[in-house]
C-alpha cells in the first residue's frame, strides 16, 4: 500500500462537519447543481490527513503534486468579491448557516495525504 501526497491552493473556506464526507459531498453536488446559475465557480474539496479529511467549499482550486511547486492563482478584487458572494450564497443554500458564522473565505494551502 502506498500513499499519495499532494497539496492544493484554493480560494474558499473550511466547512466544519460531522457528516460522513462521501454522503456530504454527494449532497453538496446535488444542491450546487440547483444553484449553478448563482454559484458557477463554487465546488468542494476534501483533503487532509490520511483518514481525517476536511471539507472545503472553494471557488478556485489548483493541485500541486509532491516534488512540484505552484502559486495561488492571481485574482482581482472584483473576482474575489464575486467568489465571496457565490460562497455565501452556497453556504446559505447548503444549510451551513451564514458565512459570518464560519471563517472568512481566503486563499488556503491544504496538504493532502491519501
Amino acid at each position: 500500500m502506498g500513499y499519495y501526497h499532494s497539496s492544493y491552493f484554493a480560494y474558499g473556506l473550511r466547512i466544519p462537519t460531522d457528516a460522513h464526507l462521501w454522503d456530504e459531498t454527494d449532497r453538496i453536488d446535488r444542491v450546487l447543481a440547483t444553484i449553478k446559475d448563482r454559484c458557477p465557480n463554487v465546488g468542494h474539496l476534501t483533503a487532509g490527513a490520511y483518514d481525517d479529511d476536511m471539507l472545503f467549499l472553494v471557488a478556485e482550486c489548483n493541485a500541486v503534486s509532491l516534488g512540484e511547486y505552484g502559486r495561488a492563482a492571481s485574482a482581482t478584487a472584483e473576482q474575489r468579491a464575486s467568489w465571496d458572494h457565490q460562497l455565501a450564497h452556497a453556504v446559505h443554500h447548503l444549510g451551513y448557516g451564514s458565512i459570518s458564522g464560519l471563517e472568512a473565505p481566503g486563499w488556503l494551502c491544504v496538504p493532502d495525504l491519501a
